[in-house]
């Protein structure tokens, strides 16, 4: 960032006060011929004009210091540190709020429509198909999607693919007074696989966006917030999805998905720092998709940062993924309570991931690689103990500290699963440009969307071989066994995720943003 150059248009940066940018010389050094010295005060003769060293004039006649002229200015607001920090931008805030209507509205949909489908067709196989419509897009279409990203405004593709979504879940409805569909299950999984389809495109522009909005000290901040959203709208979505069908039928929550939908683009309107592609040079080849596809992984192979920020994000999801797929058979064999008791391991361990986002926020500056080693075996250690204990517990007549033992272990996990993601992905954001981060974050989730896909096959076929708390157990102990070979065989290759480490291959995220008012 240019030295002259302030955060707020319009206001300029200010010389040193005391010095006016030179420096004092040193106690006991002799001043440079003609320099005045701390202890010689500078006067102007009335008569001659010419000054006077060490004359001793009344205090009105001696012209005030620089720093008296004018009144200290505070600190601005958003150079302040926290999650009200990067709310304070306006356009930060913007995004902020249209991504959380998005994603409720994302919630909404996609829990509603597994229980109307079953209320239709009343068979648990096409809730499977209706869930592989959902899934298949963001592998297949993620990487075509940020190469996309790319060429267009971020800005007007967002409005448009939140617009696009709202009008397709209000398809939903109205298919049931059609004749000939209504009542059917193939127009459901049609309707889902197209707004799939467009969220694709929806990713990778909304990731991409967030460095052009922040000051590149406000990211951990920015993305703590973002992440910390995702999950709150994940454990909020279910429940408020759930009070709407009890209370205004089965067809309620899309109408109130598709209101959401509309708030978001209506809010990413608002947006007014421009989000457009970079101009090609003259120069420049034309567009190509499998170019662009190649550039943007040769990117991924040639940045060591990228690639650890990449592993340390697949890593999260994919622990994450496999805990909430194991969560309700760990409810129902090892707690032994209902499956519909998820809120007792899921808002502690959401608690704990604001905590650690909130932490990590304000104290911008801790060391990543340290923090993703405790991190990774905290992870570890709590995922381990909700194995093996419970058994012993039970073993020694202690069944009731069972589920207290569970709440305190989610929450330790949540906030060492937080110091996980979220630095991984602040890295990602930090080590892009604005002219390949499409194309990254859509090579990015392709691979993350393939990952998480594993344990949700393999979790439960293992839970029913070997009992949820071993498979538990056993990915915690995984876990640990990660942290120590990282912190043994890798450590010294760490450095490259800290924040003043500039990865030659990639170019840095270049000037703050300036506001639009």
């Amino acid at each position: 960032m240019r030295a002259s150059r302030s955060d707020d248009p319009g206001e300029q940066a200010a010389p040193d006060s005391a010095t006016d940018g030179a420096a004092p010389p040193p106690n006991g050094a002799a001043a440079p011929d003609g320099a005045l010295t701390a202890s010689e005060p500078f006067s102007v003769s009335s008569h001659t004009g010419s000054p006077l060293v060490g004359s001793a004039l009344d205090a009105t006649e001696r012209p005030a210091p620089l720093h008296a002229s004018r009144a200290a200015v505070p600190p601005k607001p958003e150079d302040r540190t926290g999650f009200l920090a990067v709310l304070r931008r306006r356009d930060f805030r913007y995004l902020w709020a249209g991504q959380a209507a998005s994603q409720l509205a994302d919630k909404f949909l996609v829990f509603t429509l597994l229980i109307f489908m079953y209320t239709i067709s009343g068979r648990a196989t096409l809730q499977s198909v209706l869930m592989l419509a959902y899934t298949v897009p963001s592998v297949a279409l993620s990487a075509p999607a940020g190469v996309y990203a790319d060429r267009h405004d971020k800005r007007s593709l967002m409005i448009a693919c939140n617009a696009i979504r709202g009008f397709l879940v209000l398809l939903i409805p109205i298919s049931q007074f059609i004749p000939g569909v209504q009542g059917q299950a193939w127009p459901l999984i049609f309707i889902m696989l197209l707004f799939s389809s467009v969220g694709q495109v929806f990713a990778p522009a909304e990731a991409a966006s967030i460095p052009s909005l922040v000051l590149r000290r406000q990211m951990t901040e920015a993305t703590s917030l973002f992440m910390t959203t995702v999950i709150l709208t994940l454990v909020l979505g279910v429940p408020a999805a759930t009070l709407a069908i009890a209370f205004a039928g089965n067809q309620a929550p899309f109408y109130i998905a598709a209101a959401l939908f509309g708030i978001a683009a209506l809010s990413i309107s608002r947006v007014g720092t421009s989000l457009r592609a970079a101009e090609r040079a003259p120069d420049a080849p034309p567009p190509s998709l499998l170019r662009e596809l190649r550039e943007g992984l040769a990117l991924l192979r040639e940045s060591p940062a990228l690639r650890f920020g990449l592993y340390q994000l697949a890593l999260a999801l994919v622990v994450v993924f496999t805990v909430f797929t194991l969560g309700p058979v760990y409810l129902v064999k090892v707690l032994h309570r209902s499956d519909q008791d998820t809120y007792f391991v899921l808002v502690p361990a959401t608690v704990g991931l604001v905590a650690a986002a909130a932490v990590l926020g304000t104290r911008p500056n801790l060391s990543r690689a340290r923090t993703l080693l405790a991190a990774v075996l905290t992870a570890g250690l709590a995922l381990a103990v909700m194995g093996f204990v419970p058994a012993v517990l039970n073993s020694h007549g202690l069944a009731g500290l069972d589920t207290p033992l569970a709440v305190v272990l989610a929450l330790i996990f949540g906030a060492a699963l937080g110091a996980v993601l979220i630095p991984a992905f602040t890295l990602l954001q930090e080590r892009t440009t604005p002219e390949t981060r499409g194309r990254i974050f859509g090579g990015i989730f392709t691979v993350i969307n393939a990952a998480v896909a594993v344990p949700l096959v393999l979790a439960g076929v293992l839970a029913d071989l070997v009992g949820v708390d071993r498979v538990v157990a056993g990915l915690g102990v995984l876990l640990v066994l990660i942290g120590v070979g990282v912190r043994t065989l890798a450590w010294s290759r760490l450095s490259v995720l800290e924040r003043d480490s500039r990865d030659s291959s990639l170019a840095v995220v270049g000037e703050d943003p300036v506001e639009t008012p």
